[in-house]
This record gives C-alpha cells, structure tokens and sequence, in this order.
C-alpha cells in the first residue's frame, strides 16, 4: 500500500486530457484548479496536461505547478474509423490494453515520486492516472462531464457499460456535472459512489436584450456543428414558424462544416432567415443582438452556453433531456420542448414571438435564476466534497 507524504501540506495532482482550452470539460478544469488554489493556498497543487499550449500557460500565469505527461485515452469518436463496427470484435481486447501501459507506467514513476495524498481525474476519457493510484493506494476522484456514448458518441476500449463501471470501481467518489449524468453513471454502476457539482459559469450579467415593435424575434444557438448540438433542429423550426406566417431569424455561432447547414436551409426555404458565425472567445455580441437563446442538444451533459446566455438576460428554449431541464425551469427561465421535435420548438419560439411580455418576464427569469451558478458556490462545494474545507 502506497503511504501518502509525511507533509503537512496535502499534494493534490489533477489530471487534463488535452492541453489546448476548446470546451466546457477543460474551463472545468482550470475552475477546479482556481478553486483548490483559492480555498486552500497551502495545498501544493499540480497540474498534469498532455502536451505544452494554452492550458500549461493559463497554469503558469495562475502560479500552478504544470508537469507535462502522456494521458493516453480509452474513448474515442467516430474519427477512430470504427462507426459501424465494434473493433473488439474483430482483434480482441487485449492490442487495446496495450495502448494504455505505458501511460500508466509513467504516471505510476510519477506517482511514487511525487506522493501526492489525492488524484483528480478531469472527464471520463482518460484513465492512467487513475489505475496507477488505485494501484498505489491514493485516493482518486473522476470528475465526469459527459455521457460519453450518449452526447459525444464515443466508442470505449473496453465498451461503454465497463468502462462505466470501471470508473466507479477506480474512484473514491465519481463527481458528475449533473443529475442527469449521475443517473446515468447509476444505472450501469448502481454501487457506484458520486455526488453532484455544477459547473461554475461567471461570464458578465448583461442587461436584457428589448425586442422593439415589429422588429423580428433574433434567436442565437452556440455549439459544435454537429447533428447531436441540433442546429438541424432549429433551422426546421423557424421553417415551420415560417410556413405558419411568422419570420425568426436564427444565428449559428460555432467551429465545424456550416456547408450542410447551409444547404438544409436553401431546400427549407429560409436561407434568408440564417447567418452562421464562426467560433469565437467573445459571445457578448451575439447575446445583446438576440431576443432568445436555444439549446438543442439531443442530450446535453450540462450545457455552459445555456446558462451564459441566461445570464445575458435571455430566456432559453432548451430541450427536455440531459442536463438541461435541471438548469432551465420551465415558464420561469424559458421553455423546454422534446428532443427531436422541431414542430414543439417552433410552437415555444412562436409564442414568444407573439408574447412579447412573456420573453420579458422570462429573461428576468432566467438572469435571476442562472446567478445559482456563481463561483464561490462551486469553490465551497467542490473543497467540502474533497474533504478540503
């Protein structure tokens, strides 16, 4: 059994699986470090990244110890080549396993150098550090953003379902970003043991947003490309508020192939009603030129943009899966709609189109409740669960 150091100041290392910021998992993991530093300045705190970039540096400007390592991942995306076919099938398990040795060698050297007395593990996507401190007796932590088969449409080394329960199995405590992913965790593992952090979102409180008379409803979604984030979705529905008489203008903010979004639009007929943006650090434009926001991921873990634009004085129109109803109560902060349905999403848009008090009354709503997501909330939640208060 692995003894942890003599010291009084506790060694927490964290662990990142990419070294370039580019999505909610990663702000994640510079708030949990900001946090543990904030909280506890005496912990002595470091920070493990795959590759030198933007991450590393963040850490330097913050006076957080970086080291840089491998963290091979066992979830991969349908990049992997193996959309259709499960590879397990075809050469076994144990090439897979082969892939990750190495990693979790050199996190165990690292380890037994640096005896930390506990791991942080940022998304369910890398899994070396974890084996080598469960290997080595130190208490290990998951932080979990995502679904991962359900959201991302990973493809597992080991399969979903084990991977799943290896996680649990590698974890003291599985910290999830919301419910929903908890219970999904819990189905596979119902042993497994987690509690719930949400997110810290901090981005600036804008002032609503007015909607002049006669001007047009202006409804922003931000997100990937892709068919799971449901842009598809939202230009179906303001194609079916069209042939209902009614114009809503959609803008697309996001990195991916605009070419397919583009073209669902020309065969719909509202080509005219559609401006796609590319990616871009600075949302504040977008959020004061709109009148609604949209959340149209199929099943979102817990979804940063939605809760930015809540604090931007807009009411969302969100789906009513993943995390996303735990963020947006219905009638108070915006309106929910069936995952898929573009005929339900299109009947919120137009009745806030119509209802023009009902926008207001929601985006006060929803700026008021999405100041749940603040800072120190998270800063205490996150040190108390760690046992670090």
């Amino acid at each position: 059994m692995f003894a942890a150091s003599d010291s009084p100041a506790p060694r927490v290392v964290v662990v990142s699986n990419v070294g370039k910021f580019g999505g909610g998992a990663i702000i994640g993991f510079r708030d949990m470090l900001l946090a543990l530093r904030k909280k506890r300045p005496d912990v002595d705190l470091i920070a493990v990244i795959p590759q030198r970039g933007d991450v590393a540096q963040r850490c330097a400007d913050d006076g957080i110890k970086a080291k840089i390592a491998w963290t091979p991942w066992w979830g991969f995306g349908k990049w992997a080549g193996f959309r259709f076919i499960d590879p397990h099938m075809l050469i076994g398990w144990l090439p897979y396993t082969a892939i990750l040795l190495p990693g979790i060698g050199q996190a165990l050297v690292y380890f037994i150098r640096q005896r930390p007395t506990m791991v942080l593990t940022n998304t369910m996507t890398i899994p070396s550090h974890a084996i080598a401190a469960k290997i080595l007796g130190i208490p290990h932590h998951w932080i979990v953003r995502e679904f991962g088969r359900d959201d991302h449409q990973l493809w597992f080394l080991f399969g979903y379902r084990r991977t799943v329960r290896m996680v649990g199995r590698l974890s003291e405590l599985v910290i999830c970003n919301s419910h929903a992913v908890e219970q999904a965790m819990l189905t596979l593992d119902p042993t497994m043991k987690t509690r719930v952090l949400y997110n810290v979102v901090d981005t600036p409180l804008r002032t609503p947003p007015e909607r002049h008379p006669g001007e047009r409803l202006r409804a922003v979604l931000v997100g990937y490309f892709s068919a799971s984030k449901g842009q598809h979705l939202a230009i179906e529905a303001i194609a079916i508020a069209r042939r209902a008489g009614i114009d809503i203008e959609l803008t697309l903010v996001g990195t991916g192939r605009p070419q397919p979004l583009y073209s669902l639009s020309k065969r719909l007929g509202v080509e005219d009603l559609l401006t796609i943006h590319g990616p871009t650090q600075d949302l504040g434009p977008y959020w004061a030129d709109a009148h609604v926001g949209l959340m149209c991921s199929q099943n979102e873990a817990f979804g940063r943009v939605t809760v930015e634009a809540m604090r931007a004085g807009l009411p969302v129109c969100g789906t009513d899966s993943g995390g996303t109803p735990e963020i947006i109560e219905p009638g108070v902060a915006g309106l929910l709609s069936p995952p898929k349905d573009a005929h339900a999403l299109a009947a919120n848009l137009m009745m806030l189109e119509s209802d023009e008090d009902l926008r207001r009354r929601l985006a006060i709503g929803a700026q008021e409740s999405a100041q749940r997501f603040q800072r120190d909330r998270h800063d205490d939640e996150l040190t108390s669960i760690l046992g670090l208060c």
